[in-house]
């Protein structure tokens, strides 16, 4: 599992586009997004942290910081954009897939997310994020592309649209906590 894993992730991170109509079909691909999901969140939320102590934060600010970023990049950038994308993709233009398989494809879109780890050094750390961040919206955009079956055009609105969704889903959550 480990290798067959790896080798998908190399090939998301080379954005090969065909990697993700493997994934989708790969019922046993779930657990494998899951992890990488969870490693990316969990490396991305350190970085963040580590960058908040390192410019003066407190040790409880750092720790919250890498709390919220570790359960909103689990939970509101994996499931929720998944389970968003799926319906805006599958409602508004009629494309084909299951929740299951928009999640595997997305999770493994996430794998460039793990260079967030970087964001603690200073000077760099903001733009290695900000390459992390993009190498994944474009991994992302091959994902939903793929998983719901749709031309550039209508994957590239469906993206928007629940982009913009998932956005203002996370800016009600960030109020809250």
């Amino acid at each position: 599992m480990l290798q067959k894993m790896m080798e998908r992730i190399v090939r998301v991170v080379k954005l090969d586009a065909t990697v993700y109509a493997e994934i989708e079909q790969d019922e046993a691909a779930n657990v494998e997004a899951a992890i990488i999901v969870g490693v990316a969140s969990l490396l991305t939320a350190l970085g963040a942290a580590i960058a908040v102590w390192g410019y003066g934060g407190r040790f409880g600010t750092g720790l919250g910081t890498f709390f919220i970023s570790l359960i909103s990049g689990m939970v509101l950038n994996w499931l929720l954009w998944a389970y968003v994308t799926m319906l805006v993709g599958t409602k508004l233009f009629g494309g084909e897939t299951t929740f299951a398989e928009m999640a595997r494809t997305l999770g493994y879109a996430n794998a460039p997310r793990v260079l967030g780890i970087l964001s603690a050094i200073t000077c760099l750390g903001a733009i290695i994020g900000f390459v992390a961040w993009i190498l994944s919206l474009v991994a992302g955009f091959f994902a939903v592309r793929e998983s719901l079956d749709l031309p550039t055009d209508k994957s590239i609105i469906t993206m928007v649209i629940s982009g913009v969704i998932v956005f203002i889903l996370s800016f009600v959550v960030a109020l809250i906590l």
